[in-house]
């Protein structure tokens, strides 16, 4: 596994973000739901040749997509998930909710995680996702809502 812009150079395959956006648009125009996952998180390069691209200016910014932050629920995960909230404001892109992977329900140190979050960005974690899941325990109306 290595970040997109590393991934791309080493195939010589730059991402070309014209295609990209036509994709997003069809794929919009198509379906009632659709969600673009970042790699790498917010800040990780996409290319860094002649071009330099990252998710946040390339993807977020310029399609103006809502974010879902994804972490890890474990140890680290309140310095992360809070840097990269303050990060998203400060660029006054709109922050949906906190998923946390690798969810050990019962586990009193992710469930302190989880409120500090909330403490600290007034953002709340919509789902837990443990490991080896592969569906999303949470509500349809809930999940929807969060397409708004």
């Amino acid at each position: 596994a290595v970040s997109p812009h590393l991934a791309a150079r080493r195939a010589n395959e730059p991402i070309d973000f014209e295609k990209v956006e036509k994709d997003y648009e069809r794929a919009l125009a198509k379906y009632d739901f659709l969600t673009m996952e970042g790699s790498g998180g917010i800040i990780c390069p996409l290319r860094w040749d002649d071009e330099r691209h990252v998710i946040l200016d390339d993807l977020v910014v310029k399609l103006g997509l809502p974010t879902l932050v994804i972490a890890d629920a474990g140890l680290g995960t309140i310095n992360a998930v809070v840097l990269t909230i303050e990060h998203l404001r400060m660029r006054k892109i709109p922050v949906a909710g906190v998923i946390f992977n690798n969810s050990h329900p019962g586990d009193f140190m992710e469930e302190d995680n989880a409120v500090m979050v909330k403490e600290l960005t007034g953002v709340d974690v919509v789902a837990y996702v443990k490991k080896g899941d592969t569906d999303l325990a949470m509500d349809a109306e809930k999940l929807a809502a969060l397409y708004k």
